[in-house]
């Protein structure tokens, strides 16, 4: 089987990871309105990736998550005067019933983003201490790009 390499720009034999086993993750959506186009595109693109993987075979562990905080719907708590836990459960029911209708399969693992707050909050902790992201104030933490050389290698770029 061969894949598309991003890096190599070219396609290349699949090689899996572990023998007979392939794991994908996917961005899902921000559940804060009605599921568009490119929510559409992806869940299919990736829901037709696993299906070829296991028609040929391969033990598949498909992860796609769902950001149940974020800006928009803060945007949207405050429009509204709904709870955060309402409109993001109403989102994420309508998105699955829509990729359903396209028979797009369920994720194996759905994680929630509030279900990890504690483990990006370290995360980020970390990338503070050891300067690989700096705060702007009254703005958010931005990963620092120049701490990392391999930056910008996915689409051949090279870091100044």
């Amino acid at each position: 089987m061969k894949i598309f390499d991003s890096v190599k720009k070219k396609k290349v034999d699949f090689v899996p990871i572990k023998e007979g086993e392939v794991r994908i993750y996917v961005c899902g959506p921000t559940v804060y309105d009605d599921a568009h186009l490119g929510h559409a595109r992806s869940s299919i693109t990736f829901d037709l990736l696993r299906r070829v993987f296991i028609q040929n075979g391969y033990k598949v562990t498909f992860v796609k998550n769902f950001t149940d905080i974020d800006d928009k719907i803060i945007d949207k708590m405050s429009n509204t005067g709904r709870s955060m836990l309402d409109i993001t459960q109403e989102y994420t029911q309508k998105y699955k019933d829509d990729m359903h209708s396209m028979s797009v399969l369920d994720a194996d693992i759905e994680p929630k983003a509030t279900d990890n707050i504690t483990a990006m909050s370290a995360m980020v902790d970390k990338l503070l201490k050891e300067q690989k992201a700096y705060i702007i104030d009254n703005d958010g933490v931005y990963f620092n790009t120049s701490k990392d050389n391999k930056y910008l290698s996915i689409s051949n770029n090279i870091v100044a």
